[in-house]
């Protein structure tokens, strides 16, 4: 460990933050390691940064030190820090719209007639697919264009009053 301690010093001098997402990269196909896990990109981390006494000492350093060889240490973004996207938007939408559409759908419906979730899930589709309906004019007055633009079937609504009933 202490060679390769040796070369990375005379290399670089930078530290790596350890708030931040890293991962174990492959130097020649630029691919995410196969053997890369937390526990290895910290133990990869704690060596590039020189930190191997106290609790670092607990991680895989040996292993890392091996991995490291073939392998850079890279920051990744999370994916999970992606906000506002389409999907979002849209679920977003879905879930302001569904009680107004639960309202016309009910004005609709016979009154010998019980609301079962998946047929008033089928008309929401129909009825936003026809922009003529009530329920479309409503979306369109609403601005919700990634809604009607996303063309969602029954089941993918069906999973969103799900949502709303948690």
């Amino acid at each position: 460990m202490k060679s390769y301690l040796r070369k990375l010093k005379k290399a670089k001098n930078t530290r790596v933050n350890y708030r931040k997402h890293h991962v174990l990269v492959n130097k020649k196909t630029k691919a995410v390691a196969s053997s890369n896990s937390f526990k290895i990109s910290a133990a990869a981390a704690a060596i590039v940064n020189g930190d191997l006494n106290g609790i670092m000492a607990a991680l895989p350093l040996e292993k890392a030190e091996l991995l490291l060889e073939k392998n850079e240490l890279v920051k990744k973004n999370s994916r999970n820090l992606v906000r506002d996207s389409v999907r979002e938007i849209t679920r977003r939408q879905a879930l302001e719209a569904i009680p107004t559409l639960a309202v016309f759908y009910h004005a609709q419906l016979p009154a010998y007639r019980p609301p079962r979730i998946n047929e008033f899930c089928r008309w929401i589709v129909y009825s936003l697919r026809d922009r003529s309906s009530q329920a479309s004019v409503y979306a369109v007055k609403q601005g919700f264009d990634e809604l009607l633009d996303a063309n969602r079937n029954a089941r993918w609504w069906q999973d969103q009053l799900k949502k709303m009933q948690s």
